[in-house]
């Protein structure tokens, strides 16, 4: 076996990624772009010593759960990797994920899976798209994505699962920049001034446009096309970052046209949403989830809650429409000024934001009075061992985890079930259809008689 070596392979299951699985001579070899029951022929990308990675080349006998790619860029891009699989057996693979990755818990605990909550629209479904700019060969502005482990940009005038209002703006821009000469900047030798283009949108459709720049560029040109020609864009920025780095939304940021924030809906309440606030990029997904962590919460009106990093206050605020109190605590300040404007807003009086560090936070509210659970959404790396050692101190009865990541979801859960809580019952959610991301919900509840 070599890399580069074109084989023929019978893919007999899938990982938990949607890779299909195939042997050869003892080996296992992950195929991507491979569905189960197919025979297929595969290149080699890379080999290891008990396993290795294919790439299905040509197809000889085809799965009944294989359709045709939506997109044209699929082979290049790789953002979405299950653009070639039924919906059905997608989230069959995401629900097998989430199940499997809890597989190291102890095995005495008897843990409720539920259905995951499904996409309705699979496609057009993002709300936030970052976008690099670049040139072909020929010297032609292009943007995109960059190819799969590099940073290549595969030119697209278009994403499948963007909003496609987005796409048509992004065109534009694109033309302009390649009208008016604006050079476009090279990571290599670090010269030239436009890096690429930040794009949320709301429920509306409205749009927030964020230009990213090495220096100072009067758009004001541009601004009167869009203002004619593009009525749904109602809030645009230029972001000067002249830095050397793939952090490309950093720096100062310039307010240039119409408003400063989006409105977006969640719930019914309404929420100010600036250029750097986090958004769950699948909206009508996210309410789903919250309904359900709701749900498992089973929030009264007698209840005092906490909800850790509350970011712009969304759980938080849709929380304090059910319960006695709610507090969100976040360590940045300026989520924390976006979380009471929204609290304001929408006219909310029993939701209390807390700008610090989350351990030190719930000590000194758990001293204060009786909370009975804690909602917590981390970032891709998990928690902290030090929020989760002040979780477990201070015998808080429920937990609501929401994780992107189930694997450091699981550390987490896992150290959480080794000292007296236990978990309840999970929902996976599909929030990034097409792609092997899989978001879940998991309750838990302190077992005080082991104390």
């Amino acid at each position: 076996m070599e890399v580069g070596k074109v084989i023929k392979l019978e893919i007999e299951d899938y990982d938990m990624n949607g890779l299909g699985v195939s042997h050869i001579d003892g080996i296992v070899v992950f195929v991507s772009k491979a569905l189960k029951g197919e025979v297929v022929l595969a290149e080699l990308t890379h080999i290891h010593k008990k396993y290795a990675f294919a790439t299905a080349t040509k197809i000889l006998t085809s799965s009944v759960d294989r359709i045709l790619s939506p997109c044209p860029y699929a082979e290049g891009c790789g953002g979405c990797d299950l653009l070639h699989m039924k919906y059905n057996v997608e989230c069959r693979v995401k629900e097998n994920k989430v199940k499997n990755a809890f597989r190291l818990l102890n095995k005495n605990e008897v843990i409720h899976f539920n259905p995951m909550i499904q996409n309705k629209n699979i496609l057009g479904y993002r709300n936030k798209i970052m976008l690099p700019f670049g040139y072909d060969e020929d010297e032609n502005v292009i943007y995109g994505f960059y190819q799969k482990l590099t940073h290549s940009i595969i030119s697209i005038d278009r994403c499948e699962i963007s909003n496609h209002y987005v796409n048509e703006v992004v065109e534009f821009i694109r033309r302009f920049v390649s009208v008016m000469h604006i050079r476009v900047y090279d990571e290599e030798t670090h010269s030239g001034i436009f890096r690429g283009v930040m794009v949320r949108n709301n429920y509306k459709n409205e749009m927030m446009v964020v230009l990213i720049t090495t220096q100072y560029y009067d758009f004001s040109r541009m601004l009167e096309y869009i203002e004619e020609d593009f009525p749904l864009v109602k809030s645009m920025f230029l972001c000067i970052n002249p830095n050397r780095t793939n952090v490309v939304m950093s720096g100062e940021l310039i307010h240039i046209y119409k408003d400063k924030t989006l409105t977006e809906d969640i719930l019914g309440l309404k929420f100010d949403v600036s250029a750097f606030s986090f958004m769950q990029v699948n909206h009508d997904v996210c309410e789903q989830m919250y309904l359900e962590a709701f749900r498992m919460a089973n929030l009264t009106k007698d209840m005092n809650v906490i909800d850790a990093y509350c970011g712009m206050g969304s759980i938080t605020l849709n929380i304090a429409k059910q319960v006695n109190h709610v507090y969100g605590i976040e360590l940045v300040e300026d989520a924390i000024l976006n979380a009471n404007y929204n609290k304001e807003l929408n006219h909310i009086s029993n939701a209390t934001f807390i700008c610090g560090p989350c351990e030190e936070e719930i000590k000194k509210l758990v001293n204060k009075e009786k909370i009975d659970c804690i909602f917590f959404d981390p970032p891709r790396k998990g928690c902290e061992q030090t929020f989760l050692d002040t979780v477990i101190e201070m015998n808080i009865p429920k937990i609501i985890y929401i994780s992107c990541n189930i694997a450091t979801a699981v550390r987490d859960i896992t150290y959480l079930s080794k000292n007296n809580y236990e978990v309840i019952e999970v929902t996976p959610c599909d929030l990034f259809s097409k792609t092997s991301h899989v978001e879940s919900i998991c309750s838990l509840a302190f077992k005080a008689e082991t104390k």
